[in-house]
C-alpha cells in the first residue's frame, strides 16, 4: 500500500476512550515503576518530580471513574487508592506492589479494546468527541 494512503486510512481512526484510558494506565504504571527504580537507587532528589506524575496519574484515573455505573468502578478506585496510599511512602517494594495492580487493571482494558473501540465506532457507548 502507498505508504501516504496509509497513513490517510489511519487518520480516519479517531482517538478512543479506550485508547485514553490505556495511555493514562500506561503512564501511571510507568511513573510507579520509576519511582520504585529511583528509591531501589536512592535517588531521592529526583523523587519528587516522579511522585508527583504518579499521583497526579492516579488521581486522573480515579477521576474518570464513573462510581453510579456499578461495582466495578468502585474495585477500581479502591485499587487507586492503594496505589496511592503506596505513592506517599519511600518503599519501592509498595511502588513496585502499586505498579503490579495498576499494570493488572491496565490488562483488563487491554483484553477488551477491541470490542471497546467497536462500540464507540458503532455509537453503543459515546464518542469521546461528543462528550461536554
Amino acid at each position: 500500500m502507498n505508504p501516504h494512503l496509509k497513513y490517510k486510512t489511519a487518520q480516519s481512526w479517531s482517538w478512543t476512550r479506550i485508547d485514553m484510558l490505556l495511555l493514562v494506565y500506561e503512564q501511571a504504571v510507568s511513573s510507579l515503576n520509576e519511582g520504585a527504580k529511583m528509591l531501589e537507587h536512592g535517588r531521592l532528589k529526583e523523587f519528587p518530580s516522579v511522585q508527583f506524575r504518579a499521583m497526579r496519574t492516579l488521581l486522573a484515573i480515579a477521576d474518570g471513574l464513573d462510581l453510579e455505573q456499578g461495582e466495578l468502578p468502585v474495585r477500581v478506585l479502591q485499587l487507586v487508592v492503594f496505589a496511592m496510599d503506596q505513592v506517599k511512602t519511600q518503599s519501592a517494594e509498595g511502588w513496585r506492589d502499586a505498579a503490579r495492580l495498576i499494570n493488572t487493571v491496565r490488562e483488563g482494558f487491554l483484553e477488551i479494546q477491541d470490542e471497546a473501540r467497536r462500540a464507540e465506532y458503532e455509537g453503543r457507548i459515546p464518542a469521546l468527541d461528543t462528550v461536554g
